[in-house]
């Protein structure tokens, strides 16, 4: 589950001369920085970008990449253990000691449909902001990001192979990235490799993923009952049930206090009976329905979080 990470490994913490690693790497540059005085050398370790310097050594990229060549496989918690025990091989580096400063947790999910269809029933989430993209939908704050986007619709756009399991197959690709301020966000002193493959961190993440979704407002389907037309008139008040419901009964109730502040009407009373008719109709003229693509991606995030890998 785990995919990009950002690491650091101070110059303490390397116990060596920093420099060591840069055998190590390939496509080495060279940039000094006049503000801070230091002379950064960046390299690649297979699609790690490494970046030393004298405060330290920085790492970043994709996991499951580094360790299995691509992402659209899931490593579990043994394979990711595996992954920094590689990495430190390979750099001749500490790795376990360093700091997670960046780390991404997600999973792509088969679904019967592409994952664009499945878009418009992801409604707002509390303290995020909604992004939208043709391939793509995202939620996003200071600390955190939450993504939806279309995997194999990627893997094509970057040139990335498709394995023969997901040819044909439509893959959403869910995943929550914490950004910063890690040992704040999950209550820890320090947050390491040897954290993140600790088994109940690992289960606890699961949890985390989880229940990011669960909190993002699902948008069902207000179907009109029509059992209950029988003239025009039923038709148009379900019709009126419709977009008090779509509009959300509180802004249109807020807009009747909008209207007496005004002195619009000339009676106060029509003011308390406008609003119990407002309520009156959208408690009973639409019923809502859950459509048959939330359900099925509802029952899909919640078995991946019953797997625990």
């Amino acid at each position: 589950m785990y995919d990009t990470t950002k690491l650091f490994i101070s110059q303490e913490q390397a116990g060596s001369n920093l420099v060591d690693c840069l055998p190590y790497l390939t496509n080495l540059s060279e940039t000094y920085k006049q503000q801070s005085g230091q002379t950064y050398v960046t390299g690649n370790a297979g699609n790690l970008r490494v970046c030393v310097s004298g405060y330290g050594i920085s790492i970043a990229g994709s996991l499951p990449k580094f360790y299995a060549g691509t992402n659209l496989h899931t490593l579990n918690r043994g394979d990711c253990k595996r992954a920094f025990e590689m990495m430190a091989d390979t750099l001749h580096l500490p790795v376990q000691k360093a700091n997670v400063s960046r780390l991404d947790f997600g999973l792509n999910l088969i679904t019967q449909y592409k994952p664009e269809l499945y878009y418009p029933y992801l409604g707002q989430s509390s303290y995020y902001n909604r992004l939208t993209q043709p391939k793509s939908i995202s939620y996003q704050n200071k600390l955190r990001s939450k993504k939806f986007y279309n995997k194999v619709a990627e893997c094509k756009s970057t040139g990335v192979a498709i394995p023969e399991v997901y040819q044909d197959k439509h893959l959403l690709r869910y995943e929550v990235c914490y950004m910063q301020r890690l040992p704040k966000q999950f209550n820890q002193a320090i947050i390491t490799p040897n954290t993140l493959t600790d088994e109940s961190f690992y289960m606890g993440m699961y949890d985390r993923w989880y229940k990011e979704y669960s909190v993002i407002e699902k948008k069902g389907l207000l179907n009109m009952d029509t059992r209950k037309i029988n003239t025009p008139d039923d038709y148009l008040k379900q019709l009126l049930g419709l977009a008090i419901q779509e509009k959300g009964l509180e802004a249109i109730l807020h807009h009747v206090e909008v209207l007496r502040e005004q002195n619009t009407f000339k009676h106060a009373a029509y003011y308390s009976n406008l609003k119990k008719a407002l309520k009156q109709l959208s408690n009973s003229s639409t019923y809502s329905e859950t459509p048959e693509l939330l359900q099925e991606l509802n029952k899909k995030v919640a078995r991946a979080k019953q797997s625990y890998r």
